[in-house]
């Protein structure tokens, strides 16, 4: 199946041979609008023969195409369900990919597929063709993304379409590129291509650390559901007013493990909001308190612990269940330079934490987590990558949240000792 864009600007690949040339490349991008997930590698001719080719082209032919792929690249590529294909350039010529599915059952699945309307790829899509098609790299859509997630899902909405370079280093995996909530079709190219900086892996003092410049990237498609907003609303007294508010103030999240109890891990957020919105954010808690008591709830206040297990001045609500137990809280701080934080914790009583995760330079929003950890309390779902969830240590950076018309800027880079 052969897709042809003559108009198609593309550069030509800078690999050895066999690589796609503008007809090629103008095919996998035809693939590509389809695929859910696509994955492009770098060959090393002096690995092993790839299970998958071994597979789909025969144990005999495998090896040779193999050793004269060279250093070129191919591609694994998901659609809507089953077995990914392996697509390779075609060869002696380059000019087309060859398609090899899983079964005859995929391949005549996929011939049936009614034609898309042919165009020329965006700006942001011919970068991330350009990627694709120069080494690792990897291209998602929501529903790979979702397949990969499952029910952390709705917290990456903001980067359900992603193009990342990806390259190993020593012992650690570096991933970069455009990420944004919205098909790359319509978007505009806003930042330039350029390395990651290496950082420093510090041994996490938590389970994940989260500093961001607002909530939006997190929980703003799950505050705007409109569903999950009613709840909010009605059982809870969340107006959207105050969810509105919420989305848009600094925040640090914290998640820390438990030992016993009736939850393994407690989570605790700290928001910076402007002292104008007190009044409002005090009537919503008090809204939350009536239906926690409802529920059969304990209210007490305690004082709020420091850093070094000291009682401070300030009180925190804390709400107990009926066999004493706490469930979480809140404490609001006093008025400081136009400012209150607000502590919210679920799992545990708020408590005052020293040395929080800190944005360096042009960072929106970083996050430092320890997948191995996340992975055995259930939060990394069995989509994830083997690597993913067996790493100890994860790094991640926006320079740039995702806007209407512009992508964000995503940076990883994952501890794979």
């Amino acid at each position: 199946m052969c897709f042809f864009l003559p108009a198609l600007l593309l550069g030509t690949s800078s690999l050895k041979t066999p690589s796609l040339n503008r007809r090629g490349t103008a095919e996998l991008f035809e693939i590509s609008r389809r695929a859910r997930l696509v994955q492009s590698f770098e060959a090393d001719p002096t690995a092993p023969v790839p299970k998958l080719w071994q597979q789909r082209l025969g144990s005999s032919e495998a090896p040779a195409r193999w050793a004269r792929h060279g250093r070129g690249t191919w591609w694994l590529i998901w659609l809507d369900d089953g077995e990914p294909l392996l697509a390779l350039p075609s060869a002696p010529h380059s000019s087309a990919l060859d398609l090899l599915f899983a079964d005859e059952l995929h391949r005549s699945s996929f011939d049936q597929l009614p034609s898309l309307k042919r165009r020329e790829p965006s700006a942001l899509e011919q970068r991330c063709l350009r990627l694709l098609t120069s080494g690792s790299a990897v291209q998602w859509q929501p529903s790979g993304l979702a397949s990969i997630s499952g029910s952390l899902f709705p917290a990456l909405a903001s980067v359900s379409h992603g193009c990342l370079r990806v390259a190993l280093r020593g012992d650690r995996l570096m991933a970069e590129g455009p990420v944004a909530s919205s098909p790359f079709a319509a978007l505009q190219v806003h930042h330039p291509e350029r390395q990651a900086n290496v950082v420093r892996f510090d041994p996490p003092s938590a389970y994940l650390e989260l500093n961001s410049v607002s909530l939006q990237p997190l929980l703003g498609s799950l505050f705007n559901n409109s569903l999950f907003a009613q709840q909010l609303d009605s059982r809870y007294g969340l107006a959207k007013q105050l969810r509105d508010v919420l989305l848009k103030t600094p925040v640090l999240v914290r998640l820390d493990a438990l030992e016993g109890g009736r939850f393994q891990a407690a989570i605790q957020a700290r928001l910076m909001l402007a002292a104008g919105e007190i009044d409002m954010t005090k009537r919503s808690l008090d809204a939350v308190a009536t239906a926690l008591l409802k529920r059969g709830f304990q209210r007490v206040e305690r004082p709020l612990l420091s850093p070094d297990g000291r009682p401070s001045n300030h009180l925190a609500v804390v709400w107990l269940d009926p066999q004493g137990h706490p469930q979480g809280g809140w404490s609001l701080g006093p008025a400081l330079r136009g400012q209150v934080e607000l502590l919210l914790a679920l799992g545990d009583a708020p408590y005052l934490r020293s040395n929080p995760l800190k944005r360096m330079g042009q960072q929106q929003l970083r996050l430092r987590a320890r997948p191995d950890q996340l992975a055995r309390l259930g939060w990394l779902g069995p989509g994830w990558p083997r690597v993913v969830g067996k790493a100890p240590q994860l790094e991640i950076e926006m320079t740039a949240l995702p806007k209407q018309q512009q992508p964000g800027w995503l940076r990883l880079q994952l501890d794979v000792r």
